[in-house]
């Protein structure tokens, strides 16, 4: 009798048991870019390619779960490889957008990553598209102003290709010369620019920053020395023409 009974209790705790659904803890994770921020606003050429890499990193939880990422917002003339990217955290996710011609303009974008158990988290963020090479826009003939410590004048100066992308040559900058020449690097997602510490020929040395848009410059710099043997400061304001 003590045998019987012991059999169904034991039966009745496995009933039990199998009755019982697993419970696990939903997946926690967090969507980065590769400078540990949410996804944020990026530049895309009018002609090329360009991949912005997330980082979707596992926090906690059950560790097996997928994270589904999907993109959207693009417009017409902006391809991207794979607009939908799953996979188990933590693990990298390549977008790469492919354009041709594009519309210079900005677009807000969306990135959704859904993930079962849990809320979608949605991130976003404006995509410019922009010229492939932002100096190409200034190419060509600039009405110069400076703005020095002891004198202002006019003069004029032209930006040419390096063979670098983002980078110009300006010969007769600041009206030193028409044998000078003088390195700009840009960066294009901050419409900014810097002049790398140089000799630009005709006996001068100088270093500077600025920004840019289209077609203007506008830039502070250093010269140690200058064609008239001395140093200055200016402010300088290059137009296109």
């Amino acid at each position: 009798m003590k045998k019987i009974v012991l059999f169904f209790l034991a039966l009745c705790a496995l009933t039990v048991a199998c009755r019982k659904t697993a419970k696990k803890t939903p997946l926690s994770y967090a969507v980065e870019n590769l400078q540990n921020k949410p996804p944020a606003d990026i530049y895309i050429p009018d002609a090329g390619s360009y991949t912005m890499s997330l980082l979707v990193k596992y926090l906690g939880g059950f560790h097996e779960d997928k994270v589904t990422l999907t993109i959207s917002g693009l417009p017409a003339d902006i391809k991207v490889v794979e607009d939908t990217i799953v996979n188990i955290p933590t693990y990298r996710a390549d977008f790469v957008f492919k354009t041709t011609n594009a519309k210079h303009a900005t677009y807000p974008i969306t990135v959704t990553a859904t993930a079962l158990g849990s809320a979608p988290k949605t991130y976003t963020f404006n995509l410019t598209v922009t010229f492939a090479d932002c100096a190409s826009s200034l190419w060509g003939n600039f009405n110069g102003a400076n703005a020095c410590t002891a004198r202002n004048f006019t003069y004029v100066a032209t930006g040419v290709a390096t063979g670098v992308a983002n980078e110009l040559n300006i010969t007769n900058f600041g009206g030193y010369g028409t044998t000078t020449t003088t390195r700009v690097i840009l960066n294009c997602n901050k419409d900014s620019l810097y002049i790398p510490a140089q000799n630009i020929g005709n006996g001068t040395n100088l270093q500077g920053s600025g920004t840019f848009t289209d077609n203007t410059m506008t830039i502070y710099y250093n010269a140690s020395t200058t064609p008239g043997g001395f140093p200055e400061a200016c402010n300088v304001t290059l137009t296109k023409q």
